[in-house]
């Protein structure tokens, strides 16, 4: 054998060594390649996956906001409907206080022109008793009428202040809807369960029907201020109930029921008018619209 055939077959084996050593590299890079694709695959499948739940997700709490913010917009709608009923009714009793009290200004002067014309007669004529007696029936008959008319402004006038206050209550209702529809957004934009929560234990729910008490105890514990009501499980009052606090027909604060037995309730101050105090025997109202 040549030097040539030699350096031939050496060559060749020095390329095959080559060779063989890219093929096995080859292989090596091949299978993590594969591994490599098939991680980023799944990977792009769990953020799909997360992605849909998280849509859906955010899709539920759009759908419920946008129902509950259409209730409080009708549940609005109706109060104000209300208000102006009471106010065109408040309208008419201040016009029909107006003309019952013209017409007792007429009845007195009519009584103030009989008596002094008794008066006068008595003076001038004494023999005229048959006249006087028969004015007599007349002067008493407008003294009832005019006492009848008082009665009635009374109950009038007592109509016209109970409207008023409906009217009051009816307007701070109106005012904690918007506040919730405020919380409700708030708490729907950061997509927080707990938000929703915390906004339905500040609301409170109402009575089914109105219900009136009063303000037996009021204490404050770890920042919070705990009224005790005359309210119970026999008034519809139980965990959860939202009663009204008044002082002399203007509100003072709301108050979320925490526990209740037959004849009292227990619960703490939710929400309070800024610079009032509450104290006992202040009224508590509870029902629908309060």
């Amino acid at each position: 054998m040549n030097t040539l055939t030699k350096t031939f077959v050496l060559l060749q084996l020095v390329l095959a060594l080559v060779l063989a050593v890219l093929v096995i590299l080859f292989a090596d890079k091949q299978r993590n390649y594969r591994a490599e694709v098939a991680l980023s695959q799944k990977s792009q499948i769990a953020a799909q996956a997360m992605a849909s739940q998280l849509q859906q997700t955010n899709s539920n709490l759009q759908t419920q906001l946008t129902a509950a913010l259409q209730a409080a917009a009708q549940k609005a709608g109706q109060l104000n409907n209300t208000i102006l009923d009471l106010q065109s009714k408040l309208a008419d009793d201040q016009t029909t206080i107006a003309q019952l009290r013209v017409s007792k200004s007429q009845l007195q002067a009519s009584i103030t022109d009989l008596t002094n014309t008794v008066s006068s007669l008595n003076k001038q004529v004494a023999g005229q008793n048959a006249v006087l007696t028969a004015l007599r029936p007349k002067l008493l008959a407008y003294v009832n009428q005019n006492a009848g008319l008082g009665r009635r402004i009374t109950e009038l006038t007592n109509e016209r202040n109970v409207a008023r206050k409906t009217i009051e209550v009816l307007q701070e209702s109106i005012a904690s809807l918007h506040r919730k529809m405020a919380q409700m957004q708030v708490a729907a934009r950061t997509s927080s369960p707990i938000a929703n929560a915390l906004s339905t234990a500040v609301a409170g729910v109402p009575t089914s029907v109105q219900v009136n008490g009063m303000v037996m105890k009021v204490a404050t514990y770890n920042g919070h201020t705990y009224v005790s009501a005359s309210l119970g499980t026999r008034d519809g009052v139980v965990k959860g109930t939202r009663l009204t606090i008044y002082s002399n027909g203007r509100y003072i604060g709301d108050v979320v029921v925490q526990k209740s037995d037959a004849t009292e309730s227990v619960g703490v101050v939710s929400l309070q008018a800024p610079g009032t105090t509450i104290a006992p025997k202040e009224m508590v109202m509870s029902g629908p619209g309060i």
